[in-house]
């Protein structure tokens, strides 16, 4: 995780690059020339490659905001107005690829929270050429606030994961990230919905804990470490919660950890912070989480939810395995959004209902049963 400071500078380096690339292209005198931007994508990569901090997909990103400077300065009719015919999630309400109809040629682009929407294809006849030349395929899902597009080997790849199509006036579009099928791909969406769910994150870390026999009562606070030492049988740390010492032992610990509690004797820690530094008990951990969340993904009943692809939008509902069944027609989606709401609202008021009536049948029950006393 990076802290502030890294982050201002990555920001600054980035700012400091686009100066240099947008200075490139004006000495070059060949803005719209398809080479200089691939130049530019290129120059970001060979100044980058060097810093291995920086993650893939932050260096993605950083591409993007040089591309998106250049052709924000240098080619303005990229950045067109029309209607959406259609939008595709990229990644929920941050991004998205639109297929608009302008002056009745249809272009596809993408936006970008607090960006303007720009072109990231040539202009077709149709909604369909548009997805097909630029996608391999007019086969789609949108799911939980994703876009998944189906191939005919049966595989199926994200838009969240393969980011490479902003660049299609550049460099042609070819996936890399794929799932099997679209039922893991929903799959996955789901399971990574659930990591954010606290309930699973503690008990797996309980489960932890217990199978490293480490006391529970310490999760959550701050101790004061009073001493450390290593031999055969692991890490020894003697520490001290409310004035009540006690020793743990750890399978290991990184040694970061061991030079920073040797050189400050009586350190206060957060005690999950610490024993998670040790690599068996954080590779432990993770095997926990990641049964507790299949398990949680088997067994939850979900709500009905809607789901579109080519034919339209229906409300559906999804199982342990990432298959969806189909409980309704096509609709538009917003008609299909009104349609689930409605079945929504029905529900609510259904169960209310049946609690009521279980409610005076028990009152009633009761008063028999006094009356007959």
């Amino acid at each position: 995780m990076r802290n502030d400071s890294i982050e201002r500078s990555f920001n600054d380096s980035i700012l400091t690059i686009v100066d240099y690339l947008l200075q490139r292209s004006d000495k070059a005198k060949i803005q719209k020339d398809m080479e200089t931007r691939r130049n530019i994508r290129n120059d970001f990569k060979k100044i980058y490659s060097r810093n291995s901090s920086i993650s893939n997909d932050e260096r993605e990103e950083g591409e993007y905001e040089l591309y998106y400077a250049f052709i924000k300065k240098h080619q303005p009719e990229l950045f067109v107005k029309g209607k959406p015919v259609e939008i595709f999630p990229v990644d929920r309400d941050k991004s998205s690829f639109q297929v608009l109809n302008s002056k009745g040629f249809f272009y596809g682009v993408f936006k970008q929270e607090g960006k303007d929407a720009h072109r990231v294809t040539r202009a077709f006849d149709s909604k369909e050429e548009v997805l097909l030349n630029t996608f391999g395929t007019s086969r789609f899902e949108k799911f939980r606030g994703y876009s998944f597009f189906h191939l005919d080997d049966g595989k199926t790849y994200s838009l969240k994961d393969n980011k490479q199509f902003r660049f299609n006036l550049t460099q042609s579009f070819k996936p890399q990230l794929f799932y099997e099928n679209i039922e893991h791909a929903r799959s996955i969406v789901v399971k990574e919905e659930l990591k954010n769910e606290v309930a699973i994150k503690e008990k797996s870390l309980n489960r932890t804990f217990m199978e490293y026999q480490i006391p529970l009562d310490l999760i959550g606070k701050t101790i004061t470490i009073n001493n450390i030492s290593k031999d055969e049988l692991g890490v020894r740390i003697s520490i001290e919660e409310n004035d009540i010492k006690k020793d743990i032992m750890l399978p290991d610990l990184s040694e970061v950890w061991m030079e920073r509690i040797s050189k400050h004797p009586r350190m206060k820690a957060a005690f999950d912070e610490l024993v998670m530094d040790s690599r068996s008990i954080g590779e432990g951990f993770l095997a926990f989480y990641g049964m507790e969340i299949n398990k949680e993904f088997q067994k939850r009943q979900f709500d009905f939810e809607v789901i579109s692809n080519e034919e339209g939008s229906y409300i559906g509902k999804l199982y342990g395995d990432g298959c969806v069944k189909k409980l309704s027609s096509y609709f538009l989606e917003g008609e299909a959004k009104e349609h689930l709401e409605k079945l929504n609202t029905y529900i609510q008021e259904n169960s209310k209902r049946e609690r009521q009536m279980a409610k005076e049948d028990i009152g009633i029950e009761f008063m028999e049963m006094s009356e007959n006393d």
